[in-house]
């Protein structure tokens, strides 16, 4: 390792000089906001009498030799606030969920994957929409996106690309049922990567700014994903200006699928927390996305940031909780599964996990 130290050194430097980059770029981008409308501030709303429900999902896999074993867990929360205090936390299906249980066989590394998370993410759909039955919540937050990821969508010669079409009505199904009852639904993604603000300031802020430095900004954007971009230029009680999940939704691998909707899905970053990242937030919208994001933003803003270094709301922390599985967990689904089945050939661990040395 020693012999890496003047590398390690060399890259060390690099980051910090970019980073000072993105931080003088997040001040200048402070200076013009209020001339450009793209740092807004957010009012915390009152909590009396609201309720905020959240649904998380939790998966753990195990491969065989001949079979792929899955558990699926989807967890839904409400809190209901009284008097901007918890007054209640209500848990569904329960406290602890029983996990789903599957197992599929010859299928490749990527249709397994896509198996997967389709079956997550079709749970975690249909439980939101079950939570907005049950429990009327003034706003449902999902851990994540409210729109399937584009490495999630199989091609259509895939085995699932059947099932990744019936997770997609799933999704539909949410967004109707959240229109019909007046539901605001929104995703929080607690690590984004995604770069759609810093390409909207490149191509519609600097093309409309006399600045010398507007090249050299213009090429640090390049090389910055949002969240590294906002954290220098939001404080805390402050969001971004929305912008579209896509800018094109009907060419959107994804997007394309959910017809209209798709153009109603609309994003944002909030920071909720001095000294954390913000967030990013995906919502469904009705008619005004700023005025949505601003009704959005103000409930999550006082149910986050109680620690000054992580800023996810609680309710999506305590639906985390209740859904993640553990390793045990799997390995007691293997195990009974032996009980049952003797050691046969088909329910052999992979080589790799058996070595004898």
């Amino acid at each position: 390792m020693e012999r890496l130290i003047p590398r390690i050194r060399e890259i060390s430097e690099r980051i910090v000089e970019t980073e000072e980059r993105r931080r003088k770029l997040g001040e200048f981008l402070r200076s013009v906001s209020g001339e450009l409308d793209i740092i807004k501030n957010v009012r915390p709303s009152g909590l009396d009498g609201v309720s905020v429900a959240a649904v998380d999902g939790g998966i753990a896999k195990k491969s065989l030799h001949g079979f792929d074993a899955v558990l699926v867990r989807a967890a839904g929360v409400r809190f209901a606030y009284v008097s901007d205090r918890v007054d209640r936390v209500d848990y569904f299906p329960s406290r602890i969920p029983v996990p789903h249980a599957d197992i599929i066989e010859a299928l490749s590394d990527l249709e397994w994957s896509y198996f997967t998370s389709l079956m997550r993410m079709g749970l975690e759909a249909r439980l939101s929409s079950e939570c907005i039955d049950r429990f009327s919540p003034t706003m449902l937050l999902m851990d994540g996106s409210i729109v399937p990821h584009h490495m999630d969508r199989p091609s259509r010669n895939s085995r699932m690309y059947e099932r990744y079409l019936s997770v997609v009505d799933d999704y539909r199904n949410l967004y109707e049922k959240a229109q019909a009852t007046g539901t605001a639904l929104a995703g929080v993604i607690e690590d984004s990567r995604g770069v759609s603000f810093c390409k909207m300031v490149k191509e519609d802020i600097l093309s409309r700014i006399s600045h010398p430095r507007a090249g050299e900004l213009a090429s640090i954007l390049d090389k910055t994903r949002d969240t590294n971009l906002l954290y220098w230029a939001l404080k805390k009680g402050e969001r971004s200006s929305v912008f579209p999940y896509s800018e094109s939704a009907e060419e959107h691998p994804v997007l394309k699928d959910f017809g209209e909707w798709g153009k109603r899905v609309w994003s944002f970053y909030l920071k909720t927390a001095e000294r954390d990242r913000p967030v990013r937030v995906d919502f469904l919208s009705r008619e005004n996305p700023e005025k949505e994001a601003d009704s959005i933003s103000s409930i999550l803003l006082p149910i986050s940031g109680q620690h000054s270094e992580y800023g996810l709301p609680a309710p999506l922390i305590e639906a985390d909780n209740v859904a993640k599985l553990s390793e045990e967990e799997v390995e007691n689904f293997y195990s009974n599964i032996i009980s049952f089945t003797g050691n046969i050939p088909g329910v052999m661990k992979l080589r790799r996990e058996t070595r004898p040395f």
